[in-house]
């Protein structure tokens, strides 16, 4: 591909060129590690940015597409595009730190949901992004709890140019279905602007979650055919059964906001975000069939090989969750001036709400009806913050404001007389109300210690407050938990030494935190005879991290950078097994994790660059109350190793993109037992390839054709991944 493209010897335009260029350029400034305006050179971390040129370059239908080649990030499930999408399958680890203890920005606002603390991934539009700064590291002295592994921060367009655009997209094989959008921004003269746009997708999806069956003890039944012998992610031999059909969802987007010039120096802004998904389930398949008369079975106590093997239609519906409904809306203003002529202000506030729901069949049901239970959690979040930032004389640079953060939970379980029917509502079964309020103070002084070297001191203290109350039906209680509250201080200090134009050192040491999320503290839920229950007097998860790395430049279009990293966590929240049945949620576990991240970026040819990255990350548990036998394990959902490498060629009206990602094993279990892959379940080590090509027709009108996991590779991150799949896109700009 990447030959074809470099044999087409058309120039480059002028116009685009330039474009180009000045992305790259407006792009080295990023906001994200000081919350001011930093050069990559100057920011006090390894930050990786990724503009809307790079964007392009990709075959993105969600955000977890745009940050795929990102070093230490580990994506998985509804955080990527081709995967459903829902915020329950989503996954992530920054530097071996799941995604519950890394905070997600969308325009400096926190888009975490407010009950499991995860993120829906669908809620960023793509065509509004500008740029995606992703910082690693300990962040909490500046952006409080979750940033314990780091902040990943979406930055949307500004109207500062006239733009329309229109995409269509079509998806053949695990990617079928169809995609369409619309995005416009405009910028007046009398200080007025304006951008919004609307996308819809719609995907088929593709078989990709399987029933699997233990053997049981006692006399085996209706011999039956079919069967596939494997064993599960432990290693237990076990029976490939069947299948749950496929999950086709729609999802659309809608954002519009506006902004007014006051002056040269001042404006304002308001909009509204809105996301909506809807997932379904196709009818399962069974692969047994009755060995006398060939008819399909999904019930009963078998004989497979001799073996008792007992099924039941609830092994066909657990997994189930039909219909699911998700949505998130978003409201949002503030103020971005200047005071005098030093002093910088800006002020935002923000109100989330979201919609989560989905329909459980009960053990006694069928496919196609039976009692249920309908799972209802909407919340809200609110954000506000008000930043000063001023020069104190010639060495000093601070940053200092005041937060407020609010999350609130209400969630039921309404019983269904039809799984099927969330109409269908005959009482509440259970439920509970959580509320969160963080209020917070924060400060940072930037010292310009000498040219070369820039020393970044900060902290910020935060007044966590919580309260909460549950219930049950049947048998009748409810419980009422009073308000209670704690404090934390994240204090931290970077320094960032220019050893020449051509090599930069960086180090920081800093203290992080996580305050527990509504559901660790005041949820009680119950699946299959386990219950789970909550803790309202859990502490914040605790981490301090330091860093040492830097940046070297060998040519002008040459760069590498390396940084080593350490980790301590504590009072980290595990489950602890009280008896058979029950199990609580405790502060028990510390853990280490400690790894080196390597890239290099070159610029091969005029028309071709080069990216590459490598982690090295090792995690382990270094004490565990609740389960002795995972200490000096690895960390769940941390993979040991990741690396990636990427061509991006751009000669004449042809542009193409070839990349490979590499993700080792990651273990499920925290004793790690989970060894076997390629069976469902598993996390298997895989790498996958994706390649994509464009052609500009004319100024208007550009095509592309997209494949991903162009090898076609077979494996599984608990559900099975996309096989290989084509997209073609077309892009209309005016």
């Amino acid at each position: 591909m990447l030959l074809a493209l470099g044999c087409i010897c058309s120039p480059v335009n002028a116009a685009g060129a330039a474009e180009s260029d000045e992305a790259v350029e407006l792009g080295e400034v990023v906001v994200t590690a000081t919350r001011t305006d930093a050069t990559l050179s100057d920011a006090p971390a390894a930050v990786t940015l990724i503009n809307a040129n790079r964007i392009e370059t990709k075959n993105a239908s969600r955000l977890g597409d745009v940050l795929e080649q990102v070093p230490s990030l580990y994506l998985r499930g509804g955080a990527l595009g081709q995967s459903q999408g829902t915020i329950g399958t989503s996954g992530m680890s920054l530097r071996g730190i799941d995604q519950t203890k890394t905070l997600v920005l969308l325009d400096g606002q926190p888009i975490q949901d407010a009950s499991s603390g995860k993120v829906n991934w669908r809620v960023p539009f793509v065509e509004d992004i500008a740029r995606v700064e992703v910082v690693p590291g300990a962040f909490s002295s500046l952006y409080g709890s979750n940033a314990i592994g780091g902040v990943v921060n979406i930055i949307t367009k500004q109207p500062d140019k006239r733009e329309f655009t229109a995409r269509v997209k079509k998806g053949w094989s695990d990617a079928s279905g169809e995609d369409a959008s619309v995005y416009f921004r405009d910028k007046m003269d009398n200080g007025f602007g304006f951008a919004g746009g609307l996308g819809y997708q719609n995907r088929d999806s593709y078989v990709n979650d399987f029933v699997v069956k233990a053997l049981a003890a006692g006399a085996a039944g209706t011999p039956v055919t079919g069967a596939q012998a494997i064993t599960n992610r432990e290693g237990v031999p076990t029976y490939l059964v069947g299948d749950m059909g496929s999950t086709p969802w729609k999802a659309a987007n809608a954002t519009a906001k506006l902004y007014y010039d006051l002056n040269a120096r001042d404006k304002i802004y308001a909009g509204v975000n809105h996301q909506e998904t809807r997932q379904g389930y196709t009818r399962f398949n069974t692969y047994l069939r009755d060995a006398a008369t060939g008819a399909p079975v999904s019930s009963g106590t078998l004989s497979i090989n001799g073996q008792r093997v007992v099924l039941t239609n609830y092994d066909f519906t657990l997994a189930s969750f039909l219909p699911l409904h998700e949505s998130t809306t978003r409201y949002f203003a503030g103020y971005d001036g200047a005071i005098g002529n030093d002093y910088l202000l800006k002020a935002d506030l923000g109100k989330i709400e979201r919609t989560y729901n989905f329909t459980l069949a009960s053990p006694t049901a069928t496919w196609d009806s039976g009692a249920g239970t309908l799972s209802d959690t909407p919340n809200d979040g609110l954000d506000g913050t008000v930043q000063l930032s001023l020069p104190l004389g010639s060495k000093h640079f601070v940053v200092t404001g005041l937060a407020l953060h609010k999350d609130s939970v209400n969630q039921q379980i309404h019983a269904l007389s039809n799984w099927r029917d969330p109409g269908s509502r005959t009482a509440v079964n259970s439920g509970y109300n959580g509320h969160s309020t963080t209020v917070s103070i924060f400060a940072q002084d930037e010292i310009s210690v000498t040219d070369a070297l820039k020393v970044y001191l900060g902290g910020r203290w935060d007044d966590w407050e919580t309260r909460g109350d549950n219930f049950v039906v049947a048998p009748a209680s409810s419980t009422l938990y009073p308000a209670r509250g704690i404090s934390a201080f994240s204090p931290k200090v970077s320094a960032v030494y220019k050893l020449s134009e051509a090599a930069i050192l960086r180090t920081s040491f800093g203290k992080s935190f996580r305050a527990p999320t509504n559901q660790d503290l005041y949820v009680t839920t119950t699946s299959r005879g386990r219950t789970t229950a909550g803790d309202p007097n859990l502490q914040p998860e605790r981490g301090a991290t330091w860093e040492v790395g830097g940046e070297f430049r060998f040519a002008e279009d040459a760069k590498a950078t390396a940084t080593y990293y350490d980790t301590w966590l504590n009072d980290l929240i595990y489950l602890m097994q009280v008896n058979a049945t029950n199990s609580l949620r405790i502060n028990a576990a510390k853990a280490k994790v400690q790894g080196i991240e390597l890239s290099v970026a070159a610029k091969l040819a005029n028309w071709l660059e080069f990216d590459a990255n490598y982690a090295y990350v090792d995690s382990k548990m270094l004490e565990n109350a609740t389960d002795p036998l995972s200490v000096g394990k690895r960390l769940t959902d941390s993979p040991g190793n990741i690396a990636g490498i990427e061509l991006t060629a751009q000669q004449g009206d042809w542009s193409g993109t070839l990349n490979a990602r590499y993700v080792s094993h990651i273990f499920w279990n925290a004793q790690n037992t989970d060894i076997v892959e390629g069976v469902p379940g598993s996390y298997d080590a895989h790498t996958m390839v994706n390649a994509k090509v464009g052609y500009t027709f004319s100024r208007m009108v550009r095509g592309s054709v997209a494949v991903n996991n162009l090898l076609d590779k077979k494996a599984y991150s608990y559900f099975l991944l996309p096989g290989r799949n084509v997209t073609a896109e077309v892009n209309f700009t005016f």
